[in-house]
Formats: structure tokens, sequence, C-alpha cells
């Protein structure tokens, strides 16, 4: 009693209690400003409260009581982690606007990347971004307060008062982590990532999210529920088998050509541009050749995320918080490189620009091509204006020479990523458009004349190309099937798309929709076999181009293949999605359709049966049969 008596209650209000509670109102304005950053709705916003919004608020305040337990001033580390929240919610801003997802622990394998395409982008300073940073200043206001409740206090603290304050922190971040994540009964659900990244974020906030993510590090593929090997090889008896009868003989396999194309969209599907010439002349109106939409997992960034799902068909639907090429052991991995190498083809993999983004060379070499070339190996080195980036036309003229030197005696797969549309869009004089918008985008105006005119000069470079693999057919007799496709819309895609056209979740597939063909200097003889009947912009996941491929080649399909041949019949869409789409292009809620959900929880058994830490793989259901 009499120790209790000694106590300066007053001291410790002033300059314990209430600092604390200082730091907690600067925490949740942490949290707002990494909500906002994320693009939150408002609905999603207020559905955060009454529990997630302070657990968000709790857990930033969790990096306050650290730096105060090492500090021992809170008006400094209230400051420091104000501060470092604030650079965080704006780099998540950038990065969500310009990629197209949200910033996550996984992305520091990315930074150098990440830092050479931000530094090819003008960053905008928009409302949110000015808010963002406003809201710093109130954090130094509570700074300022608590700063002078210090005043009068010990200088130093002992080291017994230090080793109690360290203690006192230790122990409220362990309650909050316990309470709100690791305990047996967390408020937050310990798994909640699911279809899209925005389920987790969204509705358990940022850091949440984050800290869920940031678990995923020892393990980032989910596996899904219930799933057993059994389960895996029931789903592929659930193929009929119609597409097996397709194969052509084992020496007349035609040379496969695959291009991953930066950033070609048709922004015809969410505005009406009205331009004043084609844009896509070429590619709108191939013969002899499979057109239609495949649907990339982000909208408006994350060529890596395209790639990996154009290469594996595996959906990052189960990995929703990793760049594929730097997070995954790709050695040993089914891909269309190893389909191919199966059969016999020697494979080349290109890209006319630096090696280290995506950890690109390692990664291919991993996926097994026999050869892979990057910016030393384009030696033409021509560009459009003032745009850093290789024109697709000099990149095609340089690739055909990479194609000529592989094996003759070998069916030919060659992969490229071209690189001329890549963003950001303001780097010519607006002299140099090619193509101008008639429709007022505002301060995009410019942004879109200089992009639409980087897509006409890539689809005019197309035929370029198919005119060299015509000429090639003739003149040799050797057969070449020539498939492209879009990776992403442009990062600005949600900005200028008209909001009406289509409800959210169908306006979302529309911004993920890129073009895409499949062409052959020969007659292809299974067009229809890959057209959808009833959706005109015949649109299918990324996941289903590389079989799509090897059925119009007439090669030998697995029954994976096949699996994602007959699933694209039933739902084209499911992957990475709020909704699953019908044929007809319509979406629908996961579980209004018995026959929808079996197909999607088979392909997802399929794909962890592949690739999941937990399974063993039965690789006669990914093999060419």
């Amino acid at each position: 009693m009499q120790t209790l008596q000694k106590i300066n209650w007053k001291a410790l209000l002033l300059r314990g209690v209430l600092p604390c509670l200082l730091a907690v109102a600067a925490a949740f304005v942490a949290r707002y400003q990494l909500e906002l950053s994320d693009g939150v709705t408002p609905n999603y916003l207020a559905g955060q409260w009454p529990v997630y919004a302070p657990l968000n608020a709790m857990t930033a305040l969790c990096l306050t009581l650290a730096l105060f337990a090492v500090l021992g001033r809170w008006w400094l580390a209230t400051g420091i982690s104000g501060l470092l929240f604030t650079v965080v919610a704006l780099i998540n801003y950038y990065t969500r606007d310009l990629h197209g997802s949200a910033l996550m622990p996984q992305d520091i394998l990315n930074l150098g990347t990440a830092a050479e395409v931000m530094g090819s982008y003008t960053l905008k300073i928009s409302q949110s971004v000015v808010i963002i940073a406003v809201c710093y200043l109130p954090v130094l206001a509570l700074c300022a307060v608590q700063r002078a409740l210090e005043k009068g206090g010990p200088k130093r603290a002992s080291w017994p008062a230090r080793g109690v304050r360290a203690a006192a922190c230790a122990a409220a971040v362990w309650a909050v982590l316990y309470i709100g994540y690791f305990g047996p009964a967390p408020l937050k659900p310990k798994a909640t990532y699911g279809w899209a990244w925005q389920e987790t974020y969204y509705k358990y906030g940022y850091l949440a999210g984050t800290i869920e993510a940031a678990s995923l590090m020892a393990d980032p593929i989910l596996e899904p529920e219930g799933y057993t090997d059994d389960a895996a090889r029931e789903a592929a008896a659930m193929v009929s088998g119609q597409y097996a009868g397709m194969a052509t003989a084992e020496n007349a396999y035609p040379d496969i050509v695959l291009i991953l194309s930066e950033s070609f969209y048709d922004f015809d599907l969410v505005t009406d541009l009205q331009a004043d010439t084609d844009v896509r002349p070429v590619t709108e109106n191939l013969q002899n050749a499979v057109l239609g939409h495949t649907v990339s997992p982000h909208v408006g960034g994350g060529t890596n995320s395209s790639e990996y799902e154009m290469l594996s068909s595996n959906s990052l639907m189960l990995m929703p918080s990793i760049t594929p090429f730097n997070w995954l052991n790709l050695y040993g991995a089914n891909s269309l490189v190893s389909y191919t190498k199966d059969l016999g083809y020697a494979t080349l993999a290109a890209h006319p620009y630096t090696n280290s983004n995506y950890r690109r060379d390692s990664a291919w070499r991993a996926l097994g091509f026999d050869e892979t070339h990057f910016e030393g190996d384009f030696p033409t080195k021509e560009y459009y204006g003032d745009r850093p980036y290789q024109t697709d036309s000099a990149t095609y003229r340089d690739f055909q020479a990479l194609y000529e030197a592989m094996p003759a005696d070998q069916p030919r797969f060659a992969f490229l990523v071209s690189i001329q549309t890549h963003g950001d869009y303001d780097m010519n004089d607006a002299s140099l458009d090619i193509v101008h918008a008639a429709t007022d985008y505002g301060e995009y105006d410019e942004l879109m004349d200089e992009y639409l005119s980087c897509v006409k000069m890539s689809d005019a470079a197309v035929q370029e190309l198919l005119d060299y693999f015509t000429e090639l057919y003739e003149t040799t007799g050797r057969r070449v099937v020539v498939a492209m496709a879009g990776d992403h819309a442009p990062s600005f895609v949600d900005h200028v798309a008209d909001k009406s056209i289509a409800p959210q979740n169908e306006l979302q597939i529309l911004e993920r929709s890129t073009p895409f063909f499949i062409w052959a200097n020969y007659p292809l003889e299974q067009i229809d076999a890959a057209v959808s009947e009833t959706d005109p912009l015949n649109r299918m996941d990324m996941v289903m181009l590389a079989p799509t491929i090897a059925q119009q080649a007439g090669l030998p399909l697995s029954p994976f293949y096949q699996y994602l041949l007959e699933m694209k019949q039933v739902t084209p869409v499911v992957t990475g999605s709020n909704d699953y789409m019908r044929p007809d292009g319509t979406t629908a809620r996961y579980g209004e359709s018995a026959e929808h959900d079996a197909w999607a929880k088979g392909y997802l058994n399929l794909e962890y049966n592949n690739v999941g830490a937990h399974a063993a793989r039965d690789q006669s259901l990914f093999a060419p049969q």
C-alpha cells in the first residue's frame, strides 16, 4: 500500500499513459493511410469496423512499441513509425496503381525489377497521394504533444527501468499478435486468401493481410480445402477424352513460337476510343487463326505473373502473394518447356532487355530452356522516339536470326517476351503520336495517344513476323504455329474505363482481358474447337493458352491439358477473379453451380498435385500421352 502511495500518479498519467494513447491515435492514422493506398472501397472500409480496423491499428502500434522499447521516447517512436507507414502507404499506392496488386512481403525479392520499372514511369500525384502525405501532419502534431508531456521527466532511464519498458512493450506486441493472428481462436481467421488478393486485404485490412502473406513465405502455395492426391486423380478422370485424338504423327510436329507482348491491350473493351485510325487492323483480322482474349492474373501490371501462368498453366490463385520467378523452385517444374522437350523439341527463350528482371535468366534455365538470349543478342537497337525500349519490329528481326540458328533437325519451341509497349506513356513529344483518341480522358489524354501509337506499331510488326514465317513455309515447307498474347493492360486502364459498361466483377475481367491469337503458316484444321459459340470475345484464362496451342498444333495432350480444354467449355475463367465466368461471358458466384464448382475445384486439385509441397505428384497426369 505504501508503495502505491509513493507512485506519482500524475506523472505516470502525463508521461506514460497519455503519450501511449496518443501513439494509439497515430496508429489509427497509419491504418487509414494504408487502407487508402490499397484502394479500399467505402463499403469495405466501413466493414472493417468494429473488429478489423482496431486490429490493424494495434498491429501498426506494434512497430511504435518496438521503437519505444529501444529509444525510450514516445514522440520519437511515434514520429519514426508514422513516417515509415507514410512511406509504405505511398509505395503501396504506386505498386497497386502500376502493378495491379498490393505491396507484399515477398516483393522484397523483386526490388531490382521494381526499381527499373518505376524508373520508366512518371508518378502522378493524385488526391489519394496528397491525403496520404497530409495525414502525416496530425501524426507530427501528436508527436509534439508527446514531447511536451515528456518535459520535466528523467533524461535517461535506469537499466532496471529500461528492462521493464522492453518487457512491457514485448508483452503488448505478443498480446496483439497472439489475440489477433496466431492464437487458437484469432480475431482474424488464419487462412483467408482466396480467388483474389483483394478478398483478404479489403475485408481484413492491409496489415492483417500482410501478416498472412508473410506467413505464406515458408510455403507460398496454398493447399485447396480437402485436397488429397486421390482427389487430383479423380479430377483427371472427369476428362472425356474428346481432345485426345487430335494429335498428328510424331515426325510432323510443327515449330511453336510463343510471344508474350508487353501491355498489348484492346481499350475498346472498356471505353469508346473514337480513335482516328484502326489501332489493331492486323491482329483483329487474321485469317487461318484462333482469335480471342486471355484473362491475365492482374489488372494493369504483373508481367511475370502472366508469364508464369502462360508457360506453366498453373494459376496464381494458389499462390496469391508471390512473384513466381523470384519465389518458386522451378527445377523439374512441368511447363510448356518440359512438355515440348519431352516431344523432342529444341527450346529457346529471349527478351530484348536485361536478364535481371524477375531473375528471368536463372528462372528460364530452371524451366529447362536450352538457350536464353537477352539485350546483347538483339543488336538492331531501333526505338520509337525517346522511348528506351526496342521496337517490336526490330525485336522480331533479331528474333528471326535466333530462331534460324536453332537446330534444323528438331521441331523448335521459341518463347519471346517483347518490351516495346512498356510504360510509361509520356516519353515522346505529341507530334510523334500516330493514333489519337477523340474521347476526352482528361489528364490521361496524352498517355492514351502514345500508348495507342505503340500498340499500332506492335500490330504492324506482327504482320512483318507472319510474312517471314509465310515465306519460310513457301520456300522450305517448315510448318510454324505462332501464338501471341498481351501480358496485361497498361497501368492506367482503370482510370479511363467506363464503369457503366459492366458490373464490377465483369468489368474487372474486361480490364484483365488481353488479345491473343494462334496462327499458322499452314492450314489449321481445328480452329472451331478453340472458338466459343457464346462469348464473342472468346475469353479464357491465361492458363488455358498453352493447351489450346498444343491442341491447334496437333500435339499429344496430357490429361492436365485435356482437363483445361474441357473446363474451358464449362467455365472459361475461374482463376484470379472474384467470380467465375460462364461460357456466355456473364459471371456468377462460386457455390451457385455444382458443375462449375466441381471443375474449378478439380483444377485446383490438379494444380496442387503438380506444384504443392504436401502432394505426391502423379507425373502421368502432366506428361504427353
